[in-house]
């Protein structure tokens, strides 16, 4: 893979770490009267009114729609992993914290297959040995190396239609 040394330990590490946190925050918020009591029925958005509207990602799926770009559409390598859409039917903003934290987890699952899944072996610098030629090269342009290597898609979506 061309990772440095260590680089996959190091992120399997961060994902322990991270999941450790993130179980930390369920046990002190999740069941926590005074937040319950805050955001309990609170900010309700029906499934309905959420198409309308145009939402997607956690706020439409904290309104009872489970839908995710990622398993419909088959986005990138997605559908490659074990993982779980995230959703939640009461459209509160307790079910939409509920879909964060939900996917906060998952992630961590997608990631830690990834990693499992890049194969081993010696690694080379790529894009440093494209840097290195000459000064005057485009590949040193401020565009190229801090805007965009890829050109961003560009389409219109209809009146209340999601991508």
């Amino acid at each position: 893979a061309d990772l440095p040394h260590g680089w996959i330990d190091k992120c399997l590490d961060f994902c322990d770490y991270f999941l450790t946190g993130v179980v930390e925050y369920q046990k002190l918020i999740t069941r926590n009267p005074i937040f319950l009591e805050r955001v309990e029925g609170v900010g309700f958005i029906g499934g309905e009114e959420a198409i309308n509207w145009g939402l997607s990602g956690p706020m439409l799926r904290a309104s009872g729609i489970q839908w995710d770009l990622r398993k419909v559409d088959r986005y990138e390598c997605y559908d490659e992993f074990d993982w779980e859409v995230q959703w939640q039917k009461e459209g509160d903003s307790l079910a939409r914290y509920l879909v964060r934290i939900g996917e906060m987890t998952e992630s961590i699952k997608i990631i830690q297959q990834a990693l499992e899944g890049i194969p081993g072996g010696p690694y080379e610098n790529l894009e440093f040995r494209r840097f290195a030629g000459t000064k005057d090269s485009e590949l040193n342009d401020f565009e190229y190396r801090f805007i965009s290597k890829k050109p961003s898609p560009s389409f219109e979506l209809s009146k209340q239609e999601l991508y």
